[in-house]
């Protein structure tokens, strides 16, 4: 909020300077904040940047749901012809299907619950169990999401723009890597 002030004080103030941005993860989280998690891996900052980042997504799901879709359909194509009724589809219609725009929407709400949880890993385990349970329900290869955090992380890097620091990107290629491995255990346990 603070950095959002100081441009909004530049506007009006015009011999100011804008300072330089501070995130969050960057200042004082004190003595524990570079200790990793026993199971995930993530250390507070890396928690700390993954919220904050996963902040400026969540007041636009939808938009960034079909965006991330049209991302992950384009960079990895297989991913398209496992929804049938997207079979064929171009950018442009696929861009205003309103199944797409739910899909897309009910994905990354999911993220959103990932996110949300990521404090308390024997939610988060379940969360990911169930998601893999799913998917796995419904005949779609556990190598999909091996394709899939990829697209994630490109997408986040290319519409972050200066908030996708080193140390948020850091934390997100953790928190993909364990939540790529509970999500394909679940393919493995009956």
């Amino acid at each position: 909020m603070g950095a959002v002030f100081s441009v909004l004080w530049s506007w009006f103030s015009p011999n100011s300077k804008v300072k330089a941005m501070t995130f969050s993860e960057e200042q004082d989280l004190g003595p524990e904040a570079d200790v990793a998690d026993a199971t995930t891996g993530l250390t507070l900052r890396h928690r700390t940047a993954i919220v904050r980042t996963w902040d400026l997504v969540r007041p636009d799901l939808k938009e960034h749901g079909v965006n991330f879709f049209l991302r992950l359909f384009q960079d990895a194509p297989i991913i398209q012809t496992r929804f049938k009724g997207f079979v064929g589809m171009r950018e442009d219609e696929l861009r205003t299907n309103k199944r797409l725009v739910a899909h897309g929407t009910t994905v990354l709400m999911a993220i959103t619950s990932m996110v949300d949880n990521i404090d308390d890993v024997s939610v988060l385990v379940e969360l990911l169990k169930n998601t893999g349970a799913n998917h796995n329900t419904r005949g779609i290869p556990k190598g999909d999401f091996a394709l899939l955090f990829p697209v994630l992380l490109n997408y986040l890097k290319d519409n972050l723009g200066s908030a996708w620091t080193p140390l948020a990107e850091e934390g997100w290629k953790q928190a993909c890597k364990v939540i790529h491995a509970v999500i394909i255990s679940s393919y493995d346990t009956p």
